[in-house]
């Protein structure tokens, strides 16, 4: 992602990570995260575009910086609770996004 070679997959993933960790903000987990959220958000979805186009998927440089933060944040949030309660995070998330489906941008 940082060179212009990510794969579809390694987007996903971002974007899992960037979900999970706003859900766990926005209920009180780390919400300082919640402005770095915004920012990777904006970045994942330039990104998207930008391989609709060209069909290479990156980030630019302020992207780079913003997933960096947002995976170090993940990793204070997810260390912060027990495995229990994270995978609670994760299921809320996962029904979140299925309740949301309308709302979540997807690239073909």
């Amino acid at each position: 992602m940082t060179k212009g070679s990510g794969t579809i997959s390694d987007w996903r993933i971002l974007v899992d990570v960037l979900n999970l960790s706003e859900m766990m903000g926005k209920n009180g987990i780390g919400p300082e995260v919640l402005p770095v959220c915004q920012t990777a958000q904006d970045s994942l979805h330039k990104a998207a575009l930008r391989y609709q186009e060209t069909k290479k998927m990156g980030l630019d440089g302020q992207g780079i910086k913003a997933i960096r933060e947002l995976i170090e944040y993940a990793d204070l949030q997810q260390g912060s609770i027990s495995r229990s309660e994270f995978e609670r995070y994760i299921q809320k998330t996962k029904d979140y996004i299925k309740s949301n489906g309308n709302l979540v941008v997807e690239i073909e």
